[in-house]
């Protein structure tokens, strides 16, 4: 850094090759929240807003390396090439935030005018609620975890959860009716089986099923109208970009943390400036371990990683077809961007090659793309007992035979799995909900698809792995 700022520009080089690519990250984030139509973004932009970022890093001699004063870096940069992104869209129309939740599940109506009338009920319960609990939702409306957000405050997650599941009640209360449960999953603190739970009741209880047709729209409605109104700063410790910076990435401690987390809980600005940095940090931590990739298909990647399918469906496009990784980026993106809309985009040429029997290499992509548009026995014959021994093979059986050709075989694959002393972490929640089934029931659309969402991650770093 004393190099840049001293005004090496061999410094400066090295300085953009390392972080380049997580720069163009956070740009592309904020394209794709401001900018992005059905379609997605319009990567002709990235140049341009990459250059005023880093532009922005050189102005007055490295100013504002000057005043960084530890922690990661990446965290830092990311901070102020989202600030300087998000200034030059600043006269677009206002960030469409995160999906911070599952698409609306296909047994729901999604139809805003159902929660308008609640929503503003709902959002004076919140208001009553207290400056703790206020926070933990507005991270949530974010699209923070239940993980992220104990994480991001330093908070034991099952502390966190269980405040969440105390809000989840008191907007059931208000709502009316048995809703406690479905708003527990909106918040992010419903347990794996709950979760099932909740999938097999919206499908078999008309009653349930309008009441969270309710909570989903209102949810919806107040996550709109919270992340598109305009707030300003209030005065306090993390207004400046090393600060917020600071806080997510740990390097903030003691009595200065504990002043910021309290300033956290009165400026709402802070909270989305922590929420959106929390957000990009993933997607470049992701990016970790793809530089022999070029920048699109790492991009595209980390977008996948990261369950931001849009994004990488538009990354996957623009990547050169005829290297090897473009044609798997490409399908599971497509399938990623499917499981987000609820059907296969129209009109995509899916560049899909058929076989008969699938190679190991391409078995997952195949067995996950016949679950997207709902052939569970197609899945199922594509993973056979060589496949189902790596980790994303094992799984896309497990859910699979869940989804209706082998329920036996899966409660069997669910129970060994329960069994191990450490099963990936993936793979131990899809055996979870396996095994929270009613017997002789298959695993319902809208469980299925949350786990898909997650297996693409794991199915990219296969498909990869084998290049």
């Amino acid at each position: 850094m004393a190099a840049c700022v001293g005004g090496d520009d061999d410094a400066w080089t090295e300085l953009e090759r390392r972080h380049g690519r997580a720069v163009q990250l956070v740009v592309l984030h904020v394209l794709d929240e401001r900018r992005a139509e059905a379609t997605g973004p319009d990567l002709t932009e990235l140049p341009t807003v990459t250059a005023r970022v880093w532009e922005r890093v050189r102005r007055n001699g490295g100013g504002a390396l000057r005043v960084w004063a530890g922690g990661q870096l990446a965290a830092y940069l990311a901070v102020l090439a989202r600030r300087e992104a998000e200034r030059h869209v600043e006269d677009e129309t206002p960030a469409a935030a995160l999906v911070a939740h599952l698409p609306t599940p296909v047994f729901l109506t999604r139809d805003p005018a159902l929660g308008e009338r609640i929503a503003e009920k709902l959002e004076a319960t919140l208001a009553r609620l207290g400056p703790r609990a206020s926070t933990f939702v507005r991270l949530r409306q974010r699209g923070l975890s239940l993980a992220d957000v104990a994480a991001t405050l330093g908070q034991p997650q099952p502390a966190v959860q269980e405040d969440l599941a105390r809000v989840a009640e008191r907007l059931a209360e208000v709502q009316g009716g048995e809703t406690a449960l479905a708003w527990r999953v909106q918040l992010d603190a419903a347990t794996p089986m709950e979760r099932v739970r909740v999938a097999v009741r919206t499908e078999d209880d008309g009653a349930f099923r309008r009441g969270r047709t309710v909570a989903e729209a209102a949810w919806r409605r107040m996550r709109e109208r919270a992340l598109r109104e305009r707030v300003g700063w209030e005065p306090g410790p993390l207004q400046d970009a090393h600060s917020v910076a600071a806080f997510v990435d740990g390097s903030m401690r003691g009595s200065e943390r504990a002043h910021a987390e309290g300033h956290l809980t009165t400026c709402v600005r802070s909270v989305d400036a922590v929420a959106t940095l929390v957000l990009d940090l993933h997607g470049i931590r992701a990016l970790r371990g793809r530089e022999g990739l070029p920048d699109v298909s790492a991009l595209a990647a980390a977008c996948l990683a990261t369950t931001r399918f849009r994004l990488a469906a538009t990354l996957a496009k623009a990547a050169d077809m005829t290297r090897p990784e473009a044609a798997p980026l490409f399908r599971l993106a497509s399938a990623g961007r499917a499981l987000q809309v609820g059907s296969a985009p129209r009109g995509e040429d899916s560049r899909v090659v058929s076989t008969r029997i699938p190679s190991d290499d391409e078995a997952p992509i195949v067995a996950l793309e016949a679950l997207v548009r709902g052939d569970a026995r197609a899945a199922h014959r594509a993973i056979d007992d060589h496949a189902a021994k790596q980790t994303v093979g094992l799984r896309l059986r497990l859910l699979a035979g869940a989804s209706g050709p082998d329920l036996g075989e899966a409660r069997a694959i669910a129970e060994r799995v329960s069994e191990m002393t450490s099963p990936d972490p993936g793979l131990g929640v899809d055996a979870m909900m396996v095994r929270a089934l009613p017997e002789g029931r298959a695993l319902p659309w809208e469980s299925l698809t949350e786990r898909l969402r997650d297996v693409v991650r794991d199915a990219m770093r296969f498909a990869l792995s084998r290049l």
